[in-house]
């Protein structure tokens, strides 16, 4: 008997077209990698053009509609042939595959979102063996399953992504492009043991109020041929908490780890994030032979959904703690998942944090992220809110049932020792559209996903992941008896805001929990500039046109600047424009709902990133470039924020708190005009608690202008301020500021000390335009006449700096009203 052996197939492989139209003739095999997609793979060897520039999604359509298949040969390693058994591992098939060895078909598969494996050893020769992943066409399956089952509607063109268990947003979304791809998107393994193996390990991890530790463990093993389990618990230190042999029989076996007192993990903006080593040997006559090993880490989670007199609450209470929640939804970083890195997710995620971030919801339209995903949430500290992987779609529960089950163990099992998993929700939009959207009629009382979000999904969450909380979807207000979008109970999803008015009326809402809201903006311009080859860019040019997929998405574009700045006809104009709005929204959103504290606990910005370049709602563009918006969303997620409200006629100063330790404002409002000339003012002083909010109603004889278009309201303490302009821009008497600026270079760090003349609204800088990758610490800066600040711009190497302060490099909001 020898311990468990394992080797990647990574090597060898080839792409061979089984079925391709007659205008797409292919070579007969291409260098394939795995993991990887068909379309990388064609792209790698030249033969299709790069989807994501211009309109050349459009060519590659093609790709979709035909067969493929991977090919390897591969020899048994000597430690693994010396195995009872020998198995095919695969972290991920997409999605209609047949697996074949040396002629003989191992089985089928039909979800992108499961793992598998198979028992080849009867199966393997000597020397060579020929393996075979071929691939039948996902949207031809799902275009008949459609006519002949019937048509269950989904929302995201009427394409019948809800018919197979395969990443939705592969179809096409408002944000992303139609490439429905298919290949080995995750490790395949070559696999051999004896006797026995772990087959799970399911670590629950509990914590008393007096801070004393726990671990339960629920381990399956293959054949329960006895033996023992070794479990070792290790400090974030190295050392050792605990150590136990003990004795199993049967399959499955529960063992309770003792860790003594133990330091809570909590979310960045709360605390530290202490993670434990947790090692499980499987060991059969005194040797080992299965080995498993996680981080954990201890807290409690809690969702606060009781009622109370405005509806019913809810909140994140972890470790005892009800917190504000200050979320950002993401989606799929690559339309092309096999090519995120650890390395990439790790810096998405990290750029996430450095805005003030503390929530992370993965959205029902993609995928159960790479380990690697959580891990680096676990580190840095950001909880995840995790959909069930169901959007925007009625789903026949009679034809995918048993997937979603095998589905839902593959992941819960998986995703359940991370600290950071802090929800389970069961889809998204889902329970919305069938009561709002018209599909009742169409479905004639058929399935359409109930089951599993209210049977199926919490069944297989209270049995494997009984210490988390599930939700069944997003927004849902809680009961079937009322609306599911409903602002006082559960989450919410605010669209009329960008889909039918101003962003200012972000303030007519009054949500629980919102879970989803946002606002478009164009990419940066190296991201826009390197994706689209239009000579002369304008908003409608081909390229611009192609890489926005929302519905009018370029009419409410319009629509918002035309409310405050106007449209401009210049293009640079309308770029800057519409990225100011964006970033506009999301201080309007945001600081109306945190000064709702107490009564709304949480929002989520849709969205973070994007997974091509696009004109879309994310703060980190398809290049991984931030927008001016996430430097909006910084400052609008600070965990001691500064923020002045309407509250009827009365504008209120409110000192929001959501750090760890108390705070105390000092400072003071005035009503100024453009000039610079104070026309009235009082100091304030504030006392906020951790996790609570202060306010203070300023009086009218402050708020009160004489000249609305020329006055400015300013409320500051401690270096933060906050403004409130009393006229939209247009209506304003702001102009384009005329700036002076001492440069001072250290290496290549510039710091420039930037002073203006007048009244200047979000000066906003952007160095990548001169310099592609150059990066500035500070935008959307606002500033009284006479006033500097100081910025830090990297990576512009040795080119002038002094560029930067005209032109397409620098844009106010007095900048678009010449």
């Amino acid at each position: 008997m020898t311990a468990d052996a394992s080797t990647p197939l990574t090597a060898g492989w080839r792409l061979h077209a089984v079925r391709v139209h007659d205008a797409h003739p292919m070579p007969p095999d291409v260098a394939a990698a795995v993991p990887g997609c068909v379309h990388t793979d064609l792209l790698a060897a030249g033969l299709i053009p790069d989807p994501f520039l211009d309109a050349n999604e459009l060519l590659v359509q093609w790709v979709a509609d035909s067969d493929w298949a991977y090919l390897t040969t591969f020899s048994v390693p000597a430690d693994i042939a010396l195995h009872e058994h020998i198995e095919l591992c695969f972290d991920g098939l997409d999605t209609l595959a047949t697996i074949t060895l040396n002629g003989t078909a191992l089985g089928s598969t039909e979800n992108m979102h499961r793992t598998y494996r198979f028992e080849i050893a009867s199966l393997l020769v000597d020397g060579d063996n020929e393996l075979a992943v071929s691939f039948r066409s996902a949207t031809r399956h799902c275009d008949a399953l459609r006519a002949s089952e019937g048509d269950w509607p989904s929302a995201s063109f009427d394409r019948p992504f809800n018919y197979l268990r395969k990443m939705a947003c592969s179809w096409g979304w408002d944000w992303g492009p139609w490439l429905t791809t298919a290949g080995i998107w995750r490790p395949v393994t070559l696999c051999g043991w004896s006797t026995d193996r772990l087959v799970s390990v399911r670590p629950t991890a509990r914590v008393t109020q007096d801070d004393r530790g726990s671990i339960e463990l629920a381990i399956a093993t293959a054949t329960g041929s006895g033996g023992s389990v070794i479990v070792t618990l290790r400090n974030p230190e190295g050392g050792e908490v605990a150590t136990s042999l003990h004795e199993i029989s049967g399959v499955d076996a529960t063992i309770t780890v003792d860790a003594g007192v133990v330091e809570r993990w909590w979310p960045h903006s709360h605390g530290r994030q202490p993670l434990y080593e947790l090692d499980v040997a499987l060991v059969h006559a005194g040797q080992m032979i299965d080995h498993w090993s996680r981080r954990v880490g201890f807290r409690t989670v809690e969702l606060d959904t009781g009622p109370d007199t405005n509806g019913s609450a809810f909140t994140f209470v972890v470790n005892g703690s009800p917190l504000f929640a200050r979320g950002v939804n993401w989606i799929p970083d690559d339309v092309f998942p096999s090519r995120i890195t650890p390395q990439r997710y790790r810096h998405r995620l990290a750029q996430a944090k450095a805005a003030n971030v503390d929530m992370i919801r993965v959205w029902g339209g993609g995928i159960y992220e790479d380990d690697a995903f959580y891990e680096a949430c676990d580190e840095l500290g950001l909880m995840v809110w995790q959909d069930f992987l169901f959007a925007c779609a009625a789903y026949p529960e009679h034809l995918l049932t048993d997937e979603v089950e095998a589905e839902a163990r593959d992941n819960v099992t998986r995703l359940m020792p991370h600290p950071s998993l802090v929800l389970w929700n069961g889809n998204n939009e889902n329970i919305w559209g069938y009561f709002d959207w018209g599909w009742q009629e169409r479905l004639q009382g058929r399935t359409w996903g109930a089951g599993f979000y209210f049977d199926l999904l919490p069944r297989v969450c209270a049995e494997l992941d009984p210490g988390r909380p599930f939700w069944p979807g997003s927004p849902y207000s809680g009961s079937l008896d009322v609306a599911p979008n409903a602002d006082a109970h559960g989450c919410a999803h605010l669209w009329d805001v960008w889909n039918q008015i101003d962003y200012a009326r972000y303030r007519d809402h009054t949500p629980r929990f919102a879970s989803e809201f946002g606002w478009q903006a164009p990419p940066s311009w190296q991201t826009l500039r390197a994706s689209i080859s239009d000579e002369v860019l304008a908003p409608d040019s081909p390229g611009m046109s192609h890489h926005q997929k929302a519905t009018d998405g370029d009419l409410k574009l319009d629509r918002g600047l035309a409310a405050h700045v106007g449209v401009p006809d210049d293009f640079d104009a309308w770029w800057f424009g519409t990225q100011l709005m964006q970033a506009r929204a999301v201080t309007t959103g945001i600081e109306h709902m945190r000064s709702l504290r107490g009564y709304c606990m949480g929002t989520i910005w849709w969205q973070l990133n994007d997974c091509w370049p696009v004109t879309s709602w994310a703060v980190i563009d398809g290049g991984g470039v931030p927008k001016p918006a996430w430097f909006a969303l910084r400052e609008a997620y600070r965990p001691q924020l500064l923020t002045l409200q309407p509250r009827g006629s009365a504008l209120v100063l409110f000192a929001i708190n959501d750090s760890s330790h108390s705070w105390t404002v000092d400072g003071a409002v005035r009503r100024v005009l453009f000039d610079g000339t104070v026309l009235a003012g009082m100091p304030i002083t504030l006392s906020a608690e951790s996790g609570s909010l202060a306010s203070l109603e300023l009086p009218p004889a402050l708020t009160t202008p004489a000249d609305p278009s020329n006055e400015v309201l300013v409320a500051e303490s401690g270096g933060q301020r906050t403004w409130w302009w009393f006229a939209p821009d247009r209506a304003s008497t702001l102009v384009a500021p005329n700036l002076t600026a001492r440069w001072d270079r250290d290496a290549d760090l510039v710091v420039a000390t930037i002073s203006t003349d007048v009244v200047a609204r979000d000066l906003t800088i952007y160095p990548d335009r001169l310099v592609a990758g150059a990066t500035i610490d500070q935008q959307l800066i606002s500033l009284l006449p006479g006033e500097s600040t100081v910025v830090r711009i990297e990576g512009l190497g040795d080119a002038d700096p002094a560029p930067l302060l005209t032109g397409p490099y620098c844009w106010s909001a007095g900048d678009l009203l010449g």
